[in-house]
């Protein structure tokens, strides 16, 4: 993972507000079409919290995919849906 792309994870952090399962729950009910970013490896989630809408993204797999971004989940491509991150 190259310094640059860390630097542009923290830059993006800084962006957003992140928010506790519980909140998120609540947004997910309030906007079914919402995503949750998790960034802990799927096989790391129990079942319960594994939702139609959670995106499995790690910091890893976020740099090997910003070179190629055909690999990303295409839901992510659009700016009108609600991103949450916990």
């Amino acid at each position: 993972m190259t310094d640059d792309f860390r630097q542009r994870v923290e830059a993006a952090k800084k962006q957003t507000k992140s928010v506790t399962v519980t909140e998120s729950q609540k947004r997910l009910e309030a906007n079914p079409a919402a995503l949750i970013i998790e960034t802990r490896l799927r096989e790391n989630v129990p079942v319960e919290e594994q939702h139609e809408n959670v995106v499995f993204l790690s910091v890893e797999d976020l740099d090997a995919q910003a070179e190629d971004r055909s690999k990303l989940d295409p839901r992510l491509a659009d700016p009108n849906v609600e991103i949450i991150t916990t």
